[in-house]
Order: C-alpha cells, then structure tokens, then sequence
C-alpha cells in the first residue's frame, strides 16, 4: 500500500497546491531540477557536483545527489536511503533534514537564485518533494515537523552538523513523511534583494516532531527534493492573505492565497494518545466546501466519518472502540466556488 498525500495547506507561512505557471521572472532557480551536474555521481555526499547549489560552509552539511546514470551510491531508483525516480528528468537531490529526536544533526540544500530577488516584488516558488519507498536497510523513516525555508543575501553558515538558528520566513508545520512526490508552493514577498534560499529544519529538535513513521528502528528523516521553480505572482494580496516581510517571521500568521486556487491540507500523521498534542485528525479544507471525508481500514472498513460539528477523527472506530495504530485511508470529496467537485484520496498514520 502507498503512502501519499496530494496538496496541502499548512498550518504556518506555505500553501500546498498543484503550481500552475504564472509566467516567467528575470530571476531563476539556478539548476532547480539538478540535471546540471560536473560529473555524473558514483556515491552519496557529493553535493559539489551540482551547479548553482551552495554549501553552508560545514563539511558535515553534504547532501546527495543522485541520477539515473550514476553508479554505486549515486545512482537512481534504488539510493542507499530509498527507492526514488526523479519527479522531472534524470536527477535528483537528498538531504537528511534531522538525526533521531534529541541528536540535533542537521543536513540543508541551499539553492540561488540566476540574479538578486528584487525587494517589493511578489513571488511564487514551487518545489517537490518525498521520502521515497524504504528499503529493508533504509536508515530513514523518521517523520519530522517544521521544515522551513529562509531567504538571504548570501549563504547561511553552519557549525558541524548543529541545527542553523536562523528564523525561517515559512515553516510546513505537519510532520512531513510520504512515499510519494508532493508539490509544495507558497507565495512572497521580497524584503530585501535575496540571493540565496535555504531549506531544512532550523532550530533544535526541542521545537519540532521527530518521530518513526516506518523501518526497522530508523535514525534519520531524510528527504528527496526535485523541480524547483520561482515565478512572479500575479495580482494583488488577497484578504486572506497577509504580506510577511523581513528576517523574521510573525507568530501565528497564515500565508494562504485561498481566493486565486482551490486549496486544502490533510495532515499525513497524528497521535491519539490525549497528550494535547496532535490528538485529532481533521482536513483543513480552505475556500473549499467539504462534502465528503472518510477514513478506512486497509481492509476497507469505515472506521470513520467527518459529521457537521465533528472536531476530527479521535482514532476509535464507528462503534467507539480504539482502532489500531497503523495505516488508514482516506477520501474525499470537495466542491470549489463554481460548483466543480474535486476528489481525493491518501494515507494516514495513526501512531500510539
């Protein structure tokens, strides 16, 4: 059974879509899709090969890259981490985005933009993104919250394999694990005349979920990411949507465009175990009218059904018995302003 998830809204600074072209911008992703590499990969770590990536000053911040021509550990679909295809073309790139909960190790992909970001100006970058289908040596597996990305003028510097303090602009605040490739968009706009963006987890462990999702014991979150691309965003700021600027973010603030696109979120993993904390499981569905949300056994068993009122799925069954912690799917339908209906499907992992 896959594990996947289509777009999401996140709770904090991203919006999750299927990206649609808004025409193109003077600034580019250098080498965004990573086919640009100065020799094809013959093992892990060899983060020098792709062009246009930049390196946070630490030799212990060396993520991967990997393509469909490579060999020993550089080669594609099977990786040392997982098995992976590339989104779009013949390569790909990876990165372990933490150790196990409390070891703070910490990889990041830093990427440049063709020329300076011009500040004032509305962006929409778009990129993909997976943890690949385990293998029985995989060291992945562990899920992680709070992934974010920060944009500067020039490269971030990094101590050994310590977490980057730097406040991320945007923070995907769900645990993040899924076998497939997701698409992940959000809005901007440029504070100053960035040149560099950074991607990973910054902050200690202490501020984020870490927690196994599959494996055999895992000691890592790794993720695969592929098919970065920036383009301007049209129009104005929706009044949904509020205008972030600066090094740091503002608490509690949605940047969500819910007027120009369908949106919604379903989170990929939760824990009933009445700690306070991720005890529910409910879809967030935006400017969306939800119809329909169910969630099923791998059996096909209704184990669960959204009603008017409901606060989410507390992980018991029908009859209010405590389901089994595992895998569960689940469907909906949604219906946007214009009376089209949108149906989707994917994986929930419930964790006691």
């Amino acid at each position: 059974m896959k594990h996947f998830v289509k777009a999401h809204i996140p709770l904090l600074g991203l919006l999750m879509v299927f990206a649609s072209a808004q025409g193109l911008t003077g600034q580019v992703i250098v080498n965004g899709g990573f086919e640009d590499l100065s020799a094809l990969p013959s093992t892990t770590g060899q983060w020098s090969l792709a062009g246009g990536w930049a390196s946070t000053g630490s030799s212990e911040n060396s993520p991967d890259v990997f393509h469909v021509q490579g060999a020993g550990g550089g080669d594609l679909p099977e990786t040392p981490v997982a098995l992976v295809s590339p989104y779009q073309g013949m390569a790909v790139a990876g990165f372990m985005a933490s150790g196990s909960a409390g070891t703070d190790r910490r990889e990041y992909v830093t990427g440049t933009f063709s020329s300076p970001l011009i500040a004032g100006t509305r962006y929409r970058m778009t990129f993909r993104m997976t943890s690949g289908e385990l293998t029985a040596f995989s060291e992945g597996g562990l899920g992680i919250g709070k992934l974010g990305m920060h944009f500067s003028m020039g490269t971030l510097s990094q101590i050994g394999a310590s977490p980057m303090l730097e406040a991320p602009h945007f923070v995907l605040t769900p645990v993040f694990f899924s076998r497939e490739w997701e698409t992940i968009s959000f809005t901007f706009v440029a504070d100053a005349d960035w040149s560099h963006f950074t991607w990973g987890a910054f902050g200690p462990d202490s501020d984020r979920i870490i927690e196994p999702i599959e494996g055999n014991q895992p000691s890592m979150a790794y993720c695969f990411v592929d098919d970065f691309n920036l383009v301007l965003s049209e129009g104005e700021m929706s009044a949904d949507e509020v205008d972030v600027r600066g090094p740091n973010p503002k608490p509690q603030i949605e940047v969500i465009d819910l007027e120009s696109e369908p949106a919604w979120f379903v989170p990929n993993a939760f824990t009933p175990n009445d700690d306070g904390e991720n005890d529910l499981f409910l879809p967030i569905w935006g400017n969306l009218t939800m119809v329909r949300f169910e969630v099923y056994s791998r059996w096909g068993e209704l184990v669960y059904k959204l009603s008017s009122g409901s606060n989410g799925w507390d992980g018991q069954s029908l009859s209010n018995q405590n389901v089994a912690a595992g895998m569960y799917i689940w469907q909906m339908d949604l219906q946007d302003v214009n009376g089209r209906t949108i149906s989707e499907s994917g994986a929930i992992n419930l964790i006691r």
